[in-house]
């Protein structure tokens, strides 16, 4: 099979995963804003119940490790938090555990309160809607048919055949900004997941601070497939100036401080 005909296959796949992921979504909405049908959803860092209608995250190799570096009573930031999956779980497995979960679309943040809860962990998950960025300001978020696809660039939205729904103004904060002594500030964080679409970047660059002063581990997904800009090389560049080791592993990055740097 020839390099065109590969691609052509490739795109295929590609647009019926897409249709799939957006029939899924619209169902999925429908429950979550009328018949509010809840399950219980098991992963590798702990089980809870939410609106989802499939197990979501059931075998997810990245969550597992984030789960197990990660003490009991860590603080972690879910840059990215959809629908509040990797959030519900660090927090259900782990009683101690302070999560803030991140999630620019205003529509997406109300279903991720809506788990949250449900599970009664409103104590333990700060919810933020926001996105997360190299700026302190607004910016256009597009809102894909395919959720999981929104970002704050066009090209990210419109991946595997979805199109752009809606184009919302969000606030964007450094993370900092966020992070500090002050009162109203967040508590520095043990690790930080991050998956943004195309955005990582930014968001490493808006927190080179706390990168550089509390020593976080990451765990980035890198989503840069079809996109015009090096997802990956920007970010492995921010990483590197700031003194971490990227480790690639099937489908994520587990980013850690160097021994060098550290001392």
């Amino acid at each position: 099979m020839g390099v065109d005909a590969n691609g052509t296959a490739r795109r295929v796949l590609e647009t019926a995963r897409g249709i799939v992921h957006v029939t899924y979504h619209r169902v999925s909405r429908v429950n979550y804003a009328y018949v509010r049908r809840s399950r219980r959803n098991g992963t590798p860092a702990g089980s809870f119940r939410c609106y989802e209608l499939i197990n979501r995250h059931g075998s997810d190799r990245m969550l597992a490790e984030l789960d197990d570096v990660c003490s009991p009573s860590a603080v972690v930031f879910d840059v990215g938090a959809n629908v509040g999956i990797y959030a519900l779980a660090l927090a259900a497995g782990s009683p101690d555990r302070h999560v803030v979960a991140f999630e620019p679309a205003p529509s997406v943040a109300s279903r991720l309160r809506a788990n949250v809860a449900l599970n009664d962990l409103e104590d333990r998950i700060d919810v933020r809607t926001c996105g997360v960025g190299d700026e302190d300001g607004e910016r256009p978020f597009f809102r894909s048919t395919n959720p999981e696809l929104s970002a704050f660039d066009r090209e990210s939205a419109r991946r595997w055949g979805a199109s752009v729904a809606e184009v919302q103004s969000v606030p964007v904060r450094r993370l900092d900004s966020l992070v500090g002594d002050g009162s109203d500030d967040l508590p520095p964080p043990d690790a930080i997941k991050i998956d943004v679409e195309g955005a990582a970047p930014s968001v490493l660059a808006g927190a080179r601070d706390v990168l550089e002063h509390y020593r976080p581990q990451i765990f980035l997904e890198i989503h840069g497939d079809g996109l015009e800009r090096d997802v990956a090389g920007e970010s492995r560049t921010v990483l590197e100036d700031v003194g971490y080791a990227v480790r690639e592993r099937g489908g994520f990055w587990r980013c850690e401080p160097s021994q060098e740097r550290e001392e």
